[in-house]
């Protein structure tokens, strides 16, 4: 049984280190997103290298657009297009950490990537703080694209509003220090449910890492009450219904 990291920044690693954690964990499949132009070209080597322990992940990071490096958005589609990537991100829409003065841009940018994925037939790896609901809006209801909540810690309500076996909630595994995630693993349904690491992100002195997705299950399913062999089986399936492979 495999074993999905569906969010990482593999690009920030070295080839030494990803081959170091791929050797630790050999059903360790890490879902790999790019930020800009840079990490995307980085994340294709990753793959070329790594080939099927790696899936790679194009995007461009609404951060980046207060950046003044909008341009970088279209050349990232026009890489993710040649060469056939099975999901685009990290993509999205922020409303907590980015000026609100970006936001027309942001979505002239989230909806670029969303035709994509639609043509192309791929999933979304979305970032969307205090956007939640906005993106469920937008696409939640009508979009055609597959699309997963990265590090979701949005409203408790939400994950049973929206259509299962379209839309998924990751789970990060900062569940280790945050209660917020550990509130939010509850509500999630159980199909509608996967992991992740966001590694190498170092949040409250935690350094993440996919090496810690087997105890993230491990302690979602405490929260939840279940059974972790069987909820690691579950999100091992909706990790791989979510990426097409079924």
């Amino acid at each position: 049984m495999r074993v999905y990291d569906m969010h990482v920044h593999l690009h920030e690693y070295s080839d030494r280190e990803v081959e170091e954690i791929l050797d630790a964990d050999k059903s360790l499949v890490v879902v790999a997103v790019s930020d800009d132009l840079e990490s995307a070209w980085r994340t294709l080597d990753l793959w070329h290298t790594f080939g099927g322990r790696v899936v790679p992940c194009l995007g461009f990071h609404p951060w980046n657009v207060r950046e003044g490096r909008v341009w970088e958005a279209w050349e990232v589609l026009r890489l993710a297009y040649r060469y056939g990537v099975p999901c685009l991100g990290e993509v999205g829409l922020d409303r907590r950490f980015v000026d609100e003065y970006t936001w027309r841009v942001q979505n002239e940018v989230f909806d670029a990537f969303v035709q994509l994925a639609e043509d192309m037939g791929v999933m979304l790896n979305i970032h969307a703080p205090d956007a939640w609901k906005h993106v469920a809006h937008r696409i939640g209801w009508t979009s055609r694209a597959r699309f997963m909540y990265h590090w979701y810690t949005g409203p408790a309500t939400l994950p049973r509003a929206l259509p299962e076996g379209r839309v998924w909630f990751s789970i990060n595994s900062a569940i280790r220090v945050q209660e917020k995630s550990v509130r939010v693993a509850r509500e999630i349904p159980l199909r509608s449910l996967v992991v992740e690491s966001d590694g190498p992100y170092n949040y409250r002195g935690l350094r993440l890492s996919p090496l810690m997705v087997r105890e993230t299950v491990k302690l979602v399913a405490e929260a939840r009450g279940e059974d972790p062999g069987r909820l690691m089986e579950a999100i091992s399936l909706n990790s791989e219904r979510l990426l097409g492979l079924l």
